[in-house]
This record gives structure tokens, sequence and C-alpha cells, in this order.
């Protein structure tokens, strides 16, 4: 994928423990408008975003948690 002038933030993220959690909450934080992609990576316990405009962190914990997952912070 092209960069395109994409910011990216790397998202502590605990409860993953496998491929289709590491989709859930991929496909979770894609409803965020702001963010253009999503690489969750659960041996990390890390959710990498790009976005061209700041997202709101408080909807992303939402959207994580949401789905099963605990937000920890933005690292």
């Amino acid at each position: 994928m092209l960069n395109l002038g994409l910011k990216k933030k790397s998202l502590d993220v605990e409860g993953m423990t496998c491929h289709h959690c590491e989709m859930t909450v991929e496909k979770a934080v894609l409803e965020i408008p702001e963010v253009r992609s999503a690489k969750a990576d659960q041996a990390k316990g890390k959710v990498e975003i790009q976005y061209k405009v700041d997202p709101d962190l408080a909807k992303i914990k939402e959207k994580i948690e949401a789905v099963g997952y605990r937000f920890i912070s933005e690292s």
C-alpha cells in the first residue's frame, strides 16, 4: 500500500490470541472513518493504524472494547 502522506500510530491491545482476533480488531478499527488501514499483531499485542486526519482515540477504544478486547494505550 502506498503511504500517500498517511500518519501512523501503534496501539496496545490486550486479549488477541489468534488470527481471527486480529481480523476482528482490524475490522472494528476500520469502522472509524479517519482510519485508512489497520494491521493487528496478536503476538505483539499491537494494532498499527494509518490515517490522514487524527482519529479520536476514545472512539477507537470504544470499537475495540465493543468486540471484546482491551485498549491499553497508544504506544
